[in-house]
């Protein structure tokens, strides 16, 4: 046995040629444990002195590794055996760790560890290891006299690192003894002074040195070093407690989704992102931007955020945009802003020119279900096509949209501007109101209108050409509100001179906003017409497999998923049972109500929110006026007012709304709306029809209760109990 040493007094330039005892018959290499770090420290990281015992070798002795660097009087013993810390396996806390072992009692200690190799026999042979041949080298190193220590994991497409923390050193954390303080550190920005940020440049340097993957890292801090004590691969990828948003699906989907529909929504997660990565291919690729909840499509509001933090953007945008609480409220950074510039400039680009890409993607959509799917795979593509290609052509419209929206949201010219404006929404309104009147045919609204619907965006939903009766009774015989000419309910005189100049000099914004405003709305009337042709497809398919009895009725279709629903095409019948489950399924998923952010984490049943407290709520203003009256609380379109409700005096209030909701707007004086924002095509529609109108009234659907005598203030966003 030789001892390979050259004394320094420095640990960077001592492990250049780190000391080893080794055997000269040695076969095998070390494990990755003692590898790494040498390899590490080799490169500039902090790593204790440490001296590597080969199988078989003999132990050095107290003056020997001191000789070696080893300096301090009691040292850790780790086992550094060959099958540790490999790619496809980490064997993490099968064998015996020993901490502060004083230096002269160091050889019953490597022993103790060789000898825990023999406790694990079966458990080697179960992972197909051969005991024989494991090499069951130790490492000796320095002991760290930390003040923090703990176990950090850094994986790439994460823009933290998550971390556990202990005072003084980590033995019980890391046994599984202590769960420790979890935390996370930033990537992108700094850390304050400490142990977080000596952490933080410590997880750096290992991703420049060991590359930017999956790293479960072992540190500890002595106040003025934070010390890598060990690195290993993560062999399975960390589940991370990410936060979750619903209020844009929300504000087009049901409550509770149909099957098919959240299938095909989740199934579009990819490429919906992908349209952020064609600007930025360093953007993440293997985290999921869409995830089923208790049955709903969430988006991965965390991953929004995150993509914000890698623009240097602040990410109170992403809440601005879609409601809800921030998850991680990080402001701008003009250093990445900087760095990211060629990013946003093409992203900006695309902007300018949605409008124009909106046409192609319209001209694309009014091809979709043509001709007419063979089979339930062939339509659920083009379902999921016609999706994506909704989705992607709205991306870059709401972007164009949202700036000039705040400044003249902020400037009070909003409403004025947007009452003056018709978009095909507003067309399918008046349409409607023609209907209603009698002065226009039901079939003629149905030639131009019939694929619109009830929450739509649902293929499970009958159009309107499915069922005339969601459109209500036509041709007069009910009464409705007169609306003003324009949203902003004032009369002309009480006009003040200032208004006057702000709606002037606010004309060149809302004309950058008018432009994808009718754009957007274009490109969904579209895209709800080729999903029409899309169901019409699907419910035929749906009735020739009624008739092989593979389906009990044509609505079983929307129970399925879509994997559930292509095993049609290759003659799957479900069992009676399966349809027993799946609607018990759905009825227990119908009782939850989630909140607008929920965490991977949290337990559904904890989902069950208390109603707000007080007298009065607020939420975001879409027009202006007061109105006294009723509430009437709603979870789907209705046109039969309950007895005794005059609709001069009914307000409206439900969790969302769209287009499918026209027909209960002709029937109240107000709405309130819990789930929305200045964007959504529901707040488009109000604005520009002149319905008194609050969105963003966060919990009003558990405040309310049908009949509550309330007053509105749409001006002040304030809806109260009288």
């Amino acid at each position: 046995m030789i001892i390979k040493n050259r004394p320094t007094d420095s640990w960077r330039s001592f492990f250049r040629n780190p000391p080893t005892i080794e055997s000269s018959s040695a076969s095998i290499t070390t494990g990755g444990k003692a590898g790494r770090l040498i390899e590490g420290a080799a490169a500039g990281l902090p790593v204790p002195a440490l001296v590597v015992v080969s199988d078989g070798a003999v132990v050095p002795t107290a003056a020997q590794l001191r000789a070696a660097g080893v300096l301090t009087e009691t040292v850790a013993v780790r086992s550094v055996f060959s099958a540790e810390d490999q790619a496809e396996s980490s064997l993490a806390g099968w064998f015996r760790t020993e901490l502060r072992v004083p230096i002269d009692q160091v050889a019953a200690a490597v022993e103790r560890v060789r000898a825990s190799a023999e406790d694990r026999t079966s458990d080697l042979l179960a992972a197909g290891i051969d005991p024989g041949r494991l090499r069951r080298d130790v490492m000796i190193m320095t002991m760290v006299q930390a003040r923090q220590s703990g176990v950090a994991f850094t994986e790439p497409g994460t823009y933290d690192d998550m971390v556990n923390a202990t005072s003084g050193t980590a033995e019980r954390l890391v046994g599984g003894d202590e769960p420790g303080a979890a935390t996370t550190l930033a990537r992108l920005e700094s850390e304050p002074e400490g142990w977080r940020q000596r952490l933080q440049h410590l997880l750096r340097s290992v991703r420049e040195v060991f590359g930017d993957q999956p790293w479960d890292i072992e540190w500890a801090d002595d106040d003025s070093t934070c010390w890598l004590v060990q690195i290993r691969p993560i062999t399975t990828p960390i589940r991370r407690n990410e936060a979750f948003t619903i209020a844009n699906h929300a504000e087009i989907l049901p409550p509770l989704p149909s099957h098919l529909m959240t299938s095909v929504i989740e199934g579009a997660g990819r490429e919906l992102f992908g349209w952020y990565r064609r600007f930025d291919d360093s953007l993440p690729d293997n985290r999921l931007f869409l995830e089923v909840i208790a049955g709903r499509p969430f988006i991965n509001l965390t991953l929004l955020e995150d993509l914000l933090r890698h623009l240097g953007l602040p990410t109170r945008l992403v809440a601005d945009s879609i409601g809800g609480p921030p998850d991680n409220d990080r402001p701008a950074d003009i250093r990445r802003i900087a760095v990211k510039s060629p990013v946003l400039v093409r992203m900006g680009l695309a902007q300018i020119a949605a409008v124009v890409r909106a046409g192609r993607i319209q001209r694309k959509l009014a091809a979709m279900g043509e001709p007419q799917a063979q089979s339930f795979t062939e339509a659920l593509h083009q379902l999921q096509r016609a999706y994506v290609g909704l989705v992607t052509g709205m991306f870059p419209l709401s972007s164009a949209i949202g700036p000039p929206m705040a400044v003249l949201r902020r400037a009070g010219t909003l409403a004025h501007h947007a009452g003056r404006h018709r978009t095909i929404t507003t067309e399918l309104a008046e349409a409607l109101d023609d209907v209603q009147a009698g002065t226009v045919s039901i079939d003629r609204f149905m030639t131009q209108f019939g694929h619109r619907a009830v929450y739509e965006s649902d293929i499970a939903r009958p159009r309107f050409s499915d069922d005339p009766g969601l459109l209500g009774q036509p041709g007069g015989g009910r009464a409705t509100i007169e609306r003003p000419a324009t949203a902003t309910f004032e009369n002309i005189e009480k006009v003040t001179v200032r208004q006057r100049l702000l709606r002037a000099a606010t004309r060149p914004v809302w004309a950058a906003a008018r432009q994808p405003v009718t754009a957007r709305e274009a490109l969904r009337h579209q895209a709800m017409a080729g999903f029409a042709d899309i169901r019409l497809s699907l419910v035929d398919l749906a009735d020739q497999a009624v008739k092989r009895g593979q389906l009990r009725q044509v609505d079983d279709l929307w129970l399925l998923t879509t994997d559930e629903a292509c095993a049609l095409d290759k003659g799957w019948t479900p069992a009676p049972a399966f349809w027993t489950d799946r609607l018990d399924e759905r009825d227990r998923l119908a009782e939850l109500d989630p909140p607008p952010v929920v965490k991977r984490f949290d337990d559904p049943a904890s989902w069950r929110q208390d109603a707000p407290t007080g007298d009065r709520l607020s939420g975001l203003p879409l027009t202006d006026g007061v109105v006294g009256g009723k509430a009437w609380v709603l979870r789907e379109p209705s046109v039969d007012l309950p007895e005794g409700f005059d609709p001069a005096s009914t307000v409206l209030v439900a969790r969302s709304v769209d287009a499918g909701w026209i027909p209960t707007f002709t029937q109240v004086a107000a709405v309130v709306v819990e789930t929305g924002g200045d964007l959504s095509h529901g707040s488009i529609l109000l604005r520009e029809r002149g319905v008194p109108a609050i969105t963003n009234v966060s919990g009003a659907t558990r405040f309310f209760s049908t009949g509550q005598p309330v007053e509105v203030r749409v001006g002040a966003g304030v809806i109260e109990k009288r």
